[in-house]
């Protein structure tokens, strides 16, 4: 049975963290803020080093230079003056080898493929080796071309929606009240039909419409947001989903 992977995006509320640092205990991977969002030179040193004590390893996590919006919406500027600033942002991280975006970058990279694939030049020129996006995206289809490991991801507390025309899944934007999941129960349960059944359920078409179907996605990795109320209950849950039971990472 293959190993699915537990990320979480950590270091967006500062180095010293009780609930990212405790998360670090749970996750595979830690994709660290590089200050696009959130993030600044001693989140980042400090959540590298607490990762190599504890074995996780780590992605850059970077988004558009939106610190004031946290970098959940659509930031309209050259594509060049985007580029520049993630220059800045992976330059906090050494040699980073994974990249994740973030927010609005991650949601828009999956649907609009020029940005996808400017992105994916980008890292290809960075060495970036591979990138955490959902599979089926203009982000993944680029980066298998340009020849970055793509790692499939999925949300353990966020809702989909899908479309039978594109045949595409995608997040229930943040704009909406039920955007996220809050219920622990229900965030597991879904948890469980990803790991189990290789689905989520999503709405069809729009979340207005309130028909849902289970819909496949293929998935290396499950994401937690770190500021979700329910992350640290969340992680020790799906910890044990992963590992049959098991407390911790090892």
């Amino acid at each position: 049975m293959k190993r699915i992977l537990l990320n979480a995006d950590i270091g967006e509320r500062g180095p010293f963290h009780p609930v990212d640092r405790e998360l670090m205990d749970y996750i595979d991977i830690a994709n660290i803020a590089c200050g696009g969002h959130a993030g600044d030179p001693e989140s980042v040193a400090a959540f590298m080093s607490l990762a190599a004590e504890r074995g996780v390893a780590v992605a850059a996590h970077l988004s558009y230079p939106d610190r004031e919006g946290f970098g959940r919406k659509t930031v309209a500027l050259p594509f060049e003056r985007l580029l520049q600033s993630l220059d800045e942002q992976l330059a906090l991280m050494p040699e980073p080898a994974c990249v994740k975006f973030h927010g609005a970058l991650y949601n828009d990279s999956v649907v609009e493929s020029p940005l996808a694939a400017g992105l994916s030049e980008w890292m290809r020129d960075k060495k970036v080796v591979s990138v955490i996006t959902l599979k089926g995206s203009e982000l993944a289809a680029h980066c298998g071309r340009a020849g970055i490991a793509v790692m499939a991801e999925a949300f353990a507390e966020r809702r989909y929606v899908y479309s039978p025309v594109s045949g595409r899944l995608s997040l229930v934007g943040r704009d909406r009240p039920d955007a996220s999941i809050a219920d622990l129960e229900e965030a597991v349960g879904m948890v469980r039909a990803i790991v189990d059944e290789g689905k989520v359920p999503a709405f069809v078409d729009e979340v207005s419409s309130r028909e849902v179907r289970m819909i496949g996605i293929p998935v290396d990795t499950i994401c937690i947001h770190s500021d979700s109320a329910i992350a640290l209950d969340l992680a020790r849950a799906i910890r044990k989903v992963l590992e049959g039971g098991q407390h911790g990472r090892r």
